[in-house]
């Protein structure tokens, strides 16, 4: 189906197949042969399509909801179960025409976002009263959002951006949008900080990358001592140490006029993050490379990312080089924070890793396994529900589908037990840094978090839990 012709669009409730059939027919005029039609509807009666050819396969998908002019709640089913439909196909062509303005707003609103295949073309259909003549005519609709880059960059590298730019819950909403905004300015420095497996490294690389629009340069400071680290950031002259054979230019001269990226901050050396401030306390970044008496003078935004909290970070990195980088902080909720995403989460590893056609498009999903992932405090976050796909795919077979997933699930919980039990552990060992009074709020944010995952509203959470509604939302603030 990935090279078929596809049409895609809304039942016509009040016209029946009539609109459809004329589509059909019309784009064939234009050299465009559908041989798979993918017809929305909200209703679950099976619609009589007896007019449309034969040599054409439809598959109806209904989508429940009552209202068909909320654009939000249109909006949303299609991202939840349309949009994982057609994510692989290559020539998909959607009639806009059918439904209501809202339906008409949505399949625009999705193309400007980058949500639709790259390639997919918008027509619409239209039926002249007076010659009782049918015809089409495509869309152009060339407005572009940062987030349609984005999204076309996860399709065609496949594995950046694992995260929806347009997530539900609150947390998740709020630290993307704090880095959309500290992103958009120039010569600040900003820090990310998220528990491993979070997807940091792919956050910057991607939404930040494109919000400043400029090249990014990276580096992994982990593993690596002092001298190794001075040489790649200022780089050296010939001769300056043992090996240096010629001159080289270090990581600051790469990144000027663009971004440098220290990831795993944590792991900088104290005396290159002191050299370091040297360089961001200078309005004009002056440094000198390794063995050179010639300053150099660049221009580069810094942003850096850690998996320890502020808190640890205040201990371990040089005073002034943490206050340096620290002025504009987001921190990446854990996916134990953000349950309202999980499924959409799910979808995005499951395509990521998806490896064969034998496995379906749409992430697979039963009662059991909905319950294990969010119950579940997935310490490993993303990292985690990779594992559980590649556990799936392990173990799937198509005669037996359900039999395969409960043999994967039973292997994924007893992993999970496992790093639950080594997170507890790693937890309690790193709060040596912490204060009484942030333990105290974090393990108060968990608590209202997960209340409200667990009873759906804030109202019956703070029911259960014999506490103020209003008590409750402060807590997860904290």
């Amino acid at each position: 189906m990935q090279n078929d012709q596809v049409l895609l669009c809304w039942h016509s409730a009040r016209a029946g197949s009539d609109v459809l059939v004329n589509a059909i027919k019309s784009l064939k005029n234009r050299n465009v042969s559908i041989s798979k039609v993918i017809l929305l509807t909200q209703t679950e009666q099976k619609i009589d399509l007896d007019e449309v050819q034969e040599d054409v396969e439809i598959e109806e998908v209904f989508l429940k909801f009552e209202d068909p002019t909320h654009h939000k709640i249109i909006y949303d089913l299609m991202v939840e179960q349309v949009l994982p439909k057609i994510g692989k196909l290559t020539r998909l062509h959607v009639n806009v025409s059918p439904g209501t303005p809202a339906m008409h707003s949505v399949w625009l609103i999705l193309h400007a976002g980058g949500r639709l295949p790259a390639g997919t073309k918008l027509w619409s259909s239209q039926r002249s009263p007076e010659t009782k003549r049918n015809s089409i005519k495509e869309v152009e609709f060339p407005i572009n959002t940062y987030l349609s880059e984005i999204n076309a960059l996860q399709k065609d590298e496949g594995s950046v951006a694992m995260y929806d730019m347009e997530p539900k819950s609150a947390c998740r909403k709020q630290a993307l949008d704090s880095l959309k905004r500290f992103s958009s300015l120039s010569g600040i420095p900003f820090l990310v900080i998220g528990e491993r497996g979070i997807g940091k490294t792919r956050i910057i690389e991607t939404v930040v990358k494109t919000i400043k629009q400029k090249d990014m340069v990276t580096l992994a400071c982990g593993g690596l001592d002092s001298e190794v680290v001075d040489s790649l950031l200022f780089g050296h002259k010939k001769g300056a140490f043992t090996g240096a054979s010629e001159d080289r230019d270090g990581l600051l001269k790469t990144a000027d006029k663009g971004v440098l990226f220290l990831d795993e901050i944590q792991d900088l050396p104290k005396s290159v993050q002191r050299k370091l401030v040297r360089v961001l306390q200078d309005s004009r970044r002056r440094y000198r490379p390794v063995g050179s008496d010639e300053e150099i003078s660049v221009s580069f935004d810094l942003i850096c990312a850690s998996n320890k909290s502020l808190a640890e970070l205040s201990e371990i990195l040089d005073e002034d080089f943490f206050d340096r980088i620290s002025m504009l902080t987001t921190r990446l909720p854990p996916l134990r924070e953000c349950r309202e995403d999980l499924l959409v989460d799910w979808q995005h590893v499951w395509t990521e890793l998806r490896v064969s056609e034998s496995h379906p498009l749409t992430a697979p999903i039963t009662k059991k396994m909905n319950n294990i992932i969010f119950d579940s405090s997935l310490p490993g976050n993303l990292r985690d529900l990779q594992r559980l796909a590649c556990l799936v795919m392990a173990y799937w077979q198509d005669n037996d589908i359900a039999n395969s997933i409960s043999t994967a699930l039973r292997e994924f919980s007893h992993l999970c037990s496992l790093s639950e039990k080594n997170a507890g552990i790693n937890e309690i060992s790193s709060a040596e840094s912490v204060s009484r009074v942030e333990l105290l709020n974090e393990y108060k944010k968990r608590i209202a978090v997960e209340a409200k995952s667990k009873f759906g509203t804030w109202r019956k959470a703070a029911d259960a839990m014999s506490c103020d509604e209003k008590t409750l939302r402060q807590d997860a603030q904290l």
